[in-house]
Parts: structure tokens; sequence; C-alpha cells
């Protein structure tokens, strides 16, 4: 659960370069951008409050740009914004940019598009951030644009690594890896690196994990992306907390918490002062967590995601556990449910089960035991709902294949008319596997009592046998 948030909430923000933001600015706009809007954009990752206060502050500017200037300014606010955790103004402003577009695609149309499906991503609606990459990322293999195209490469491997699909966004984030050692870009090989350390990370590779977050650390260091910095502080004290080096997690969140100090990066230091609290909690120093998280509710008010905000709550009622303040840390809990009624329930299934078990761990500890079997009961049904659905994907995943090696040999059979023969062949069995693996369910199913029955007839006869 702990894990679970803390990569999702760090995965590094998509970057707009700045020799890419410069090469805009002349082929696609009318006119000249201006210069101070230019240098704004290059500055957007080293002090994003900071270019946000000057966007601000040359409000009455933007009227007099033309449409595709005013589209660059608002992509330049998207990045700020995701900088500063401000998701539901970054995807405005993405959206605001995408219509000042025309249907050409550009560098600047697929950028706005990674800025609106980071925004959704963070706000956990996983199938609509992929639907944006994947736009984007079509652009960026359009344009033949192979840095932006790598960028969408790896946004779209962290929703696949959100979505279960660990495998296929560790083998494109491997390509990637090796992509962006050829080509050598300081700000793409520190995101990918970023991304390699948080999929090892939750592939329970900690120890693989290190070398990717270590060397994206030091190619922030090195750009001077603070931001970013802090963000890989965050995910390699969590990797040294999976690794039992809990010593070494707190010395990176408190590094984290000085670096978010002196940027004056309030969301920052919240998670830096939770996360102090979390690994506290794991070494069993439960008084000493209960102050880094009440610390860190200075700034609860700047998280923006009402499945973080349940997760706030349900560490807290971990850290009263600890304490045995059963009563408080039914409060606690009791908090992190009601955000998650306001999540969508598709989204939630994992941390919906954690809140459940940890109840029922709960009540019984104050000996409440009917409610407490009523919680396990509960969590038991909705722990097997969920691996039905996964057992229902997994089946969707085999018909979808035997439709996509169809299409395929439909579009053969147009192209060559001579292979009809072999098609038809290629058809019938896939029909008979498909219905094999029915066959197979229904036979599964009746196997056992089958077994029985013949078990019953052999030992009668054998029964039989000796009286005879």
């Amino acid at each position: 659960m702990t894990r679970f948030i803390a990569n999702y909430v760090c995965r590094p923000v998509s970057s707009l370069l700045l020799a890419v933001l410069l090469l805009l600015s002349a082929p696609l706009l009318a006119e000249p951008t201006p210069l101070w809007l230019q240098q704004l954009a290059g500055e957007k990752h080293q002090a994003p409050q900071r270019v946000l206060t000057q966007l601000q502050e040359q409000q009455m500017q933007f009227l007099q740009l033309n449409e595709m200037q005013q589209a660059y300014w608002l992509n330049i606010q998207a990045t700020a914004y995701s900088h500063l955790g401000r998701y539901p103004e970054q995807q405005q402003a993405a959206l605001q940019g995408l219509a000042l577009l025309d249907d050409k695609p550009s560098v600047l149309k697929a950028e706005l598009l990674y800025e609106l499906g980071y925004a959704r991503e963070m706000q956990l609606a996983l199938n609509e951030a992929l639907n944006w990459y994947q736009q984007g990322l079509a652009i960026a293999q359009q344009l033949n644009e192979t840095k932006l195209r790598l960028r969408g490469v790896i946004n779209i491997a962290a929703v696949d690594s959100l979505q279960d699909r660990d495998q296929q966004a560790l083998q494109a984030l491997k390509q990637a890896y090796q992509e962006a050692q050829q080509l050598q870009d300081k700000e793409i090989l520190a995101e990918v690196n970023a991304q390699l350390g948080l999929m090892y990370s939750a592939l329970a590779l900690e120890q693989e994990a290190l070398d990717f977050l270590e060397q994206a650390l030091t190619l922030y260091d090195e750009l001077g992306w603070q931001k970013n910095k802090i963000t890989v502080l965050y995910n390699l004290a969590r990797n040294y907390s999976a690794l039992n080096k809990a010593d070494l997690a707190l010395q990176s969140f408190e590094r984290m918490l000085q670096s978010a100090q002196a940027e004056q990066d309030l969301l920052s230091m919240y998670y830096a002062y939770s996360g102090l609290a979390i690994t506290s909690n794991e070494m069993d120093r439960a008084q000493i967590a209960l102050h880094y998280m009440e610390k860190a509710e200075e700034y609860l008010e700047l998280i923006q995601s009402t499945y973080y905000l349940a997760g706030h709550h349900f560490e807290k009622a971990l850290i009263y556990q600890k304490l045995q303040q059963n009563s408080l840390a039914l409060q606690q809990l009791q908090l992190a449910e009601d955000y998650m009624q306001q999540q969508e329930k598709h989204d939630a299934g994992n941390m919906l089960l954690a809140l459940k078990l940890l109840k029922a761990e709960l009540l019984a500890g104050q000996g409440q035991f009917e409610r407490a079997y009523q919680q396990l009961y509960s969590f038991v049904g909705d722990y097997q709902q969920l691996r039905d659905k996964e057992t229902e994907v997994e089946l969707a995943k085999v018909r979808l294949g035997f439709d996509s090696e169809r299409e395929v040999a439909r579009q053969s059979l147009s192209e060559q008319t001579a292979q009809l023969d072999n098609l038809k062949q290629l058809e019938s069995a896939h029909s008979r596997q498909i219905r094999g693996l029915w066959l197979a369910l229904f036979v599964s199913n009746s196997l056992l009592f089958i077994l029985f029955i013949q078990l019953r007839r052999q030992r009668r006869k054998t029964t039989t046998q000796e009286s005879q």
C-alpha cells in the first residue's frame, strides 16, 4: 500500500527541453516568441514557482499574443503546475493550450498532450492518461522526433506499470534506456533512470533499483532540476526502507526535507515529513512517527487528490495502532473511507482492501469481534472479486489475441488470395482452441467429481472381491 503511493506520487515530471522550445518558436509561431517568455521556458524546471509567478504578473501580455504563442505560454504554465503538484490546474492549462491549436501535428501539440496525460495520471484517471500519452507519442513518431518519442514511451510505461502490465512496461523502459544512452541526452537519461528505478522497486528488486535512482539523482543535480531531485530522494528513501536499511532511508528523507526547505517547496515538505513518519513507524518509533505526521499535516491542504488524502489518514491510523490507541486509529480510518467514497471504485481496489483489513484488526483489538468478522468477511469477498476480475482480464487477453490473429489473417487473405486454404485452416485451429479453452474450464470443474465417482466404484469392486 505505502509503496504504491510512494512510487505513484513521485514519478518524475515530464520535461520540455529548452532547445526544442526555442526551435518551436521559429518555424511554428507567426511572430517571434517574446524573449522573456523563452527565458521562462528554460527556467520552468529549475524554478517553477518563480516562473508561474512571473506568468501571472504578465497576464495582460497573454492577450496580446497570437494563438500559437498563447499555447506556448500555457505549455510552460502546465509544466510549472505539475512540478507544484497542482494537477487540476495543469489539466486546465493543457486543455486550453490544445484548444488553441489546429489539427496539424506539432511538437508543441505533443508536449501539451503529455502534460494533459500526466495531470490525469496523477489524478488516477489511468485509462484517460494512457489515451493522451498515446496521442502524443503518435505525433512524435509522425514527426520523427526521437526525444519526444522516448518521453512518450516513458510516460506510457509508467501507466502500464500501474495497471499491472509490468513486463510490458519493463521491456519498453529497457529499450528506451538503450536509445537514451545512444542519444546521450542528459534530460532523457535522467527521466528514464528515474522511471526504471521505480519499475524495479515496484517489482521488489530494490537493489537493482538503487543504481538507477542514484544515477537519476546525479543527473538531476547536474541539470539543476531541484524538484525532480527531491522526488528521486523520496523514492530512494522508500527503496532503502524496503531493503530494511531504515537509517539510510531516514537520511534520504532528511536530505529531501532540507532541499525542500531551501526551495520553499511546501508540497515536498509534506512528503518529506510523511516519509519520515512512515519510516519511523516501521522502525517501531511510533511516538516520533506521530510527531512527523503532525508536522506533515501543516501542509496537508496542498494535497488535492482524494486518493492520497485517504492514504495519509491510513498511515496515521497505522501509527495510532502501534501506539495501541485503537479508537483514534478508527477515527483516522473513517476519514480515509470518507475520501475513498469520492474515488472511482475501479481505481481504488487495493486501497479499499487495505482499509477493510486494518479496520477488522482494530475492531478485534477492541473486542468487537462480530463487527471485526463482518469487516473480514467483506474483505474476503472484495478480494475474491478482485481476483475474479484479474482472471476475466486474462481471458479477455486470450480472446483478444485470437481476434488479433484473425484480423491479420483477413488482411492477408485480401492481399494474397493464393493462401486462402492455409488461412482457413489457421482460423479453424483458433476456433478449436477457443472451444478447447471453454471445454477445459468445464472439465476442470467436473474433474474432481468424476474422480470421486471412479474411486467409489473401485472401492465397491474391491470390497466385493474381498467378500467373495
